[in-house]
């Protein structure tokens, strides 16, 4: 089975679309129907049905999906061990991870990283979905770091706590001279929220071990740019990092006695954790949090292999 055409099958699976899925893969629309259409040809077999709400797999997709994720897997692990050979300062190192913390803290990290190894060039994905939860893979996007805000479920990564970070809650001064500052105990009676969602992350139930039983969910979004910018416009509470807040000089902290804390953690791949070019990579986002944590580093967890 020819794996060029496989992943066309499997992208057109995700998108829903031969457009979609040929953007993805950077082809045509055309071009993604043709390799379709010889895989198609290749199993003698019908793979999808199109209907009006996209590409839905038939029984036979179906049944090809399982073997076509893990071939993905595979031509990944090659892919991941064949850059894993370069023991040199050079070459390209893939990362994922909120866009929380690029602007604020990863940035700076990496220009410093740029200053005494020139030749490591970077490959950055900003997660949409607050880091796609705890059980999203960073193979997704073919990272070889990922910066999860929860542990990863997975087995055989390598994970390392970064440590804690704090947020607390902030509201634009336009909305406090006209609703007030919230009053402790209240559970944010006659108060809009803005929450922070994402795939695998549970809706708080609660912002500085406060209820928000009696507050008014305005807004729900999956990145901390959107809280902050619904914030900074007076759409409600939210809460934020302290960093990240800063950014807006029209916020202001609540309850500043008052903070959550929430694990940030590592995630590497164990096909290329030894090359020398991740591991340099490894050491600026660790020094990144390294400041305001102020805490023992943990010990990194190697999978057996």
């Amino acid at each position: 089975m020819d794996w060029d055409h496989v992943r066309f099958f499997l992208a057109i699976t995700r998108e829903g679309s031969l457009r979609a899925a040929g953007r993805q893969l950077g082809v045509d629309q055309a071009t993604a129907g043709r390799r379709l259409a010889a895989l198609e040809r290749q199993l003698g077999a019908k793979l999808f049905a199109h209907t009006p709400t996209g590409y839905l797999l038939t029984e036979a997709g179906q049944a090809l999906l399982v073997n076509a994720e893990r071939m993905e897997q595979e031509a990944q692990a090659i892919e991941r061990r064949t850059r894993g050979l370069d023991a040199q300062l050079a070459g390209t190192v893939r990362l994922s991870m909120p866009d929380r913390f690029m602007e604020t803290r990863i940035a700076p990290a990496l220009a410093r990283l740029h200053e005494r190894y020139p030749d490591v060039r970077l490959m950055l994905w900003i997660e949409r979905d607050h880091a796609g939860g705890i059980d999203h893979p960073i193979s997704t996007y073919q990272a070889d770091i990922g910066i999860r805000m929860r542990r990863p479920a997975l087995s055989g990564l390598i994970t390392r706590r970064l440590g804690p970070i704090t947020a607390g809650l902030y509201a634009a001064k336009s909305y406090i001279a006209e609703r007030g500052v919230p009053v402790r105990g209240t559970w944010f009676l006659g108060h809009d929220l803005i929450l922070l969602y994402g795939a695998g992350r549970d809706r708080e139930t609660e912002l500085c071990d406060e209820p928000i039983t009696n507050g008014r969910v305005v807004l729900e979004a999956n990145t901390d740019l959107a809280v902050l910018s619904a914030a900074s416009s007076g759409l409600g509470v939210a809460l934020l990092s302290p960093d990240l807040a800063a950014r807006e000089p029209q916020l202001v902290r609540l309850w500043p006695e008052h903070e959550q804390e929430m694990d940030v953690w590592l995630v590497v791949h164990p096909d290329v954790y030894k090359a020398a070019r991740v591991r340099v990579v490894m050491d600026a986002l660790i020094e990144a949090f390294a400041d305001e944590v102020r805490l023992p580093r943990a010990r990194e967890r190697v999978p057996a292999r």
